[in-house]
């Protein structure tokens, strides 16, 4: 087994290549995922199975076991998805403590290592880490995404939380979409949205941030001709006439980081 002096004399070239893997296993893997989580959203049926299935792929990108998909209703937050010590599909949960900040005030990621999770369900309720998810559409938070592991793991890279955040938008368009009349009005931008692709959505994200086709495609691991024809064919989906003004749509939508 190498020490740190040993593996300093790795030449460099294969250091690079190791890296550059990585990263491109790692990219393929969070594009798979909402790639995947569009196709379950995109299929006329069960929704209810969707979900789970959603809630299993985002498991899976963290390496945790449980989880809990919420959303919110009328009369309170609802479990919509659910696996492992969690409240069961169909319970109605008080919005307190983390969920109460989440919905409030935060559009990002929040993660909690080693905390008491109010969505543990049995005795045991310390957990290793929970990271919450906002779904979040039109600036304005619907529901919650929780992930969680009983056992101490390390917090999620930032390019997985980026892409759960995505994610959340996703599920936030669909779940308003099927959701009360007074929600077709959002469900218009999510019409809008659901024509450009789980690529074009990620670029479409970035956008706000003011970020070069060059800082976008190394950050989502594509060259940057790709990231220009993406930001062209968003520009033509989405009838808009500048990055300027994809920029302050995305915001609009929610889909700022």
């Amino acid at each position: 087994m190498k020490t740190p002096a040993d593996q300093s004399d790795t030449p460099p070239n294969a250091r690079t290549a190791r890296v550059q893997y990585r990263h491109a296993e790692g990219s393929a893997t969070r594009l798979r995922l909402l790639a995947d989580a569009g196709g379950a959203l995109a299929v006329d049926g069960n929704q209810a199975a969707a979900l789970a299935i959603i809630l299993g792929k985002a498991l899976e990108l963290l390496s945790v076991e449980d989880g809990v998909l919420l959303f919110m209703k009328d009369d309170g937050l609802h479990v919509y998805a659910g696996r492992g010590p969690v409240p069961p599909v169909g319970a109605r949960l008080a919005v307190n403590g983390a969920l109460r900040t989440l919905l409030r005030d935060r559009q990002l990621p929040l993660v909690r290592q080693d905390v008491q999770s109010s969505l543990r369900i049995g005795r045991e309720k310390t957990v290793g880490l929970e990271v919450l998810i906002p779904l979040c559409f039109g600036g304005k938070n619907v529901g919650a995404l929780a992930l969680i592991s009983a056992r101490q793991v390390p917090s999620p890279h930032a390019d997985d939380l980026a892409t759960l955040q995505v994610l959340g938008t996703m599920l936030a368009m669909a779940l308003l979409v099927t959701s009360k009349p007074a929600a077709r009005i959002a469900g218009n931008k999510a019409a809008e949205l659901k024509t450009l692709t789980a690529r074009e959505l990620q670029v479409f994200s970035l956008m706000p941030r003011g970020m070069t086709n060059a800082a976008m495609a190394e950050q989502l691991g594509i060259a940057t001709g790709t990231v220009k024809i993406h930001v062209e064919r968003i520009l033509h989906k989405l009838d808009l006439r500048d990055r300027t003004q994809a920029a302050v749509c995305a915001a609009d939508y929610g889909l700022d980081a």
